[in-house]
């Protein structure tokens, strides 16, 4: 398990690993995230060993998609469907706000 990292010689693939790990541990899917992490990692070990930090990099940030959605479920999943479109509703006025200015 990637508790913690060892630097390797690409710094934006140790950064990346670093962030997600880190948003997964604070919003409490760290056992989901390393879950989905390792059954990427069996579905493209050719491709890593093959291509090597090149195709890490490429998979840890397409697992950022997912990870957002665990983040997102994990948010959400105390709220109401009246709270959950209030926060909608009020991100939506915000872009609104942003585009007239």
């Amino acid at each position: 398990m990637i508790d913690k990292p060892t630097r390797i010689g690409n710094s934006e693939l140790y950064n990346v690993r670093v962030l997600n790990m880190s948003v997964a541990r604070y919003y409490g899917v760290q056992k989901e995230y390393v879950e989905l992490l390792t059954k990427a990692r069996n579905k493209h070990k050719h491709e890593l060993e093959k291509e090597g930090e090149k195709a890490e990099l490429k998979l840890y940030n397409s697992l950022k998609y997912d990870l957002n959605l665990l983040v997102l479920k994990q948010i959400t999943k105390d709220k109401t469907k009246e709270e959950l479109l209030d926060i909608i509703n009020s991100h939506t006025n915000i872009l609104e706000q942003k585009n007239e200015i």
